[in-house]
């Protein structure tokens, strides 16, 4: 470890130190950077959550990127961590206009009088990494310029360099599940993401090309934005906290929907609308601001969503169990059928409290952590749905203490089950399902004989030349082959069935629920002949 690193691992353990940490500390193999007469053990604090928040917030920068992340994964850290970290604050002294300027002349190569014909002096925000002011374009259009501070990566890559040194000589010592090199090396990814404003101007784009009619997401001025500035339109309006209780009603009417819309439907969403990052334009649309907490998901991980969200509206605790068994990875540890039967316990338990009070994304957060409690590690961006929908949630309650987040939420959800129920959506999932299936299949002959010759290496033997083996690949084929074709018609005949209502129509029959039908006779045809033409000779491949 270079010098500078050791000098800063020194002040980490005496920050841990001053906290009442000396126990840790020597139990993890850190005593020799105490002073000598410092290196004896200490009672554990019993609010040890709040003595590692303290000593996140006094060291700063990546260790207090590092507790927010951490904050938002109960699958990683026990609920009560969560909460205490999601406390911590980012202010940090502001860096003067002067060497602003100065980077944003290095980052253009440009003199900043060519770009901006002002920039405010006193920041909007300023924390670890950059800091924000409001500017104006030579055009006269404002704007609000994110600005990296100097030297900010270099300092995070030594930071991290030094957690990896602390997590490897921790984790010797972990018997949980959770790995502390695996969490530092996520940290790490994630404050890449962070650094590089290109990557928060990509998602801010894609965001405001999806946005609804009444929501405004900031433009970017690509042009003048690279890795460390970030110059995009400035909001003006209200904030939704100073508004009237029949305009916080509106801003809400247009937030729900759009969150929901943004999670379930675009897959690119923002996590973190706490009543901070809302404002209430002039014009009537709520404007968003902060986007350095936003998630990315697939189109399975949307659609597993919305069916975790409706399994625990429908109490139905086996397929909540699915879904968070396939969204997650267990380890070894993980007891399967004690985590649905703790899954069932908890929907249960949340089901009997008293309606008016019961929170949807509550019980998320606690099946989240339930899985830190089995082992069953999450993806972040996962864990970002629920992170979004509990800050709308709290946000929607503080705005409005009478909202009832699922009732607002219900006709929005039913509108996108209708629309995955639409003709193109059904037979699209029908086509997924059969060329997984059959690739599957396909792959069955070659995956068994495979295993078969594995065999004939080890400590058994298969004699493939015994009359009772050596048609095992044809076998295989033909039994692939009618699978195949009983999924292709049991397929077909479904789609028929879900389709008979949908015209264009011949004398009241749908013609594309005929097609399916007519489809699914070709393969019963086919699976019929084949199973009459076993065992008759020529065609009976064992008498061959």
């Amino acid at each position: 470890m270079m010098n500078p690193e050791l000098s800063r691992l020194k002040e980490v353990v005496n920050t841990l130190s001053k906290k009442g940490l000396n126990t840790y500390i020597i139990r993890y193999g850190f005593a020799q950077y105490l002073p000598f007469f410092n290196r004896k053990t200490q009672l554990v604090p019993f609010d040890l959550a709040q003595k590692l928040r303290e000593t996140m917030e006094e060291l700063g920068g990546a260790y207090i990127k590092l507790g927010q992340m951490l904050s938002l994964r109960p699958d990683l850290i026990p609920a009560a961590y969560c909460d205490e970290f999601g406390k911590l604050l980012d202010n940090v002294p502001a860096e003067s206009i002067d060497t602003v300027k100065q980077i944003v002349e290095k980052a253009f190569n440009h003199p900043v009088k060519d770009i901006f014909s002002h920039i405010d002096p006193r920041p909007l925000g300023s924390a670890s990494i950059a800091q924000v002011h409001k500017a104006r374009l030579k055009n006269g259009n404002a704007v609000a310029i994110k600005v990296q501070r100097p030297g900010a990566e270099e300092q995070f890559k030594s930071d991290i360099s030094i957690m990896k040194h602390l997590a490897l000589k921790i984790s010797k010592h972990f018997q949980n599940h959770v790995n502390p090199l695996i969490i530092v090396e996520e940290f790490e990814r994630y404050t890449q993401e962070e650094l590089n404003f290109e990557t928060e101007a990509e998602h801010i784009e894609q965001m405001r090309t999806l946005a609804p009619r009444h929501i405004t997401i900031p433009k970017v001025y690509s042009e003048y934005t690279n890795k460390t500035v970030l110059t995009m339109q400035y909001l003006d309006g209200a904030k939704v906290i100073d508004l009237s209780s029949a305009k916080k009603k509106q801003v809400l009417n247009v937030l729900v929907p759009a969150l929901i819309s943004q999670v379930f439907e675009q897959g690119v969403f923002h996590a973190d609308l706490h009543p901070g990052n809302i404002l209430l334009l002039d014009n009537g649309n709520v404007g968003l601001l902060d986007f350095g907490i936003v998630g990315s998901i697939d189109d399975s991980t949307r659609k597993r969503g919305l069916d975790l969200y409706l399994a625990i509206l429908s109490r139905d605790t086996r397929t909540i169990t699915e879904i968070l068994l396939t969204y997650g990875t267990p380890s070894e540890r993980t007891q399967v059928k004690l985590f649905a039967r703790n899954v069932e316990r908890l929907v249960d338990a949340w089901w009997q409290d008293i309606p008016s009070t019961r929170r949807v994304t509550h019980l998320m957060r606690q099946l989240f952590t339930l899985c830190a409690e089995h082992y069953i590690t999450l993806p972040r961006d996962v864990v970002l749905i629920g992170k979004a929908m509990t800050t709308m949630e709290l946000t929607a309650r503080q705005l409005d203490p009478t909202f009832n987040f699922v009732k607002e939420v219900q006709p929005h959800v039913e509108r996108l089950l209708r629309a995955h129920k639409t003709p193109t959506k059904i037979v699209k999932e029908i086509t997924a399902r059969s060329l997984e299936a059959a690739r599957a299949l396909s792959m069955l002959p070659s995956e068994t004989l495979r295993t078969v010759q594995q065999l004939k290496s080890g400590e058994f033997s298969l004699n493939l030349n015994d009359s009772q083996f050596r048609h095992l690949g044809k076998d295989i084929n033909l039994s692939s082959n009618r699978m195949s074709y009983a999924l292709v018609s049991a397929s077909s005949i479904m789609a028929s069935a879900l389709t008979v209502r949908i015209g264009p129509t011949i004398y009241d029959y749908s013609i594309i629920s005929i097609a399916f039908l007519l489809f699914a006779s070709v393969f019963v045809l086919a699976l019929l002949c084949s199973i009459s033409r076993e065992h008759k000779t020529p065609n009976d491949i064992h008498t061959t």
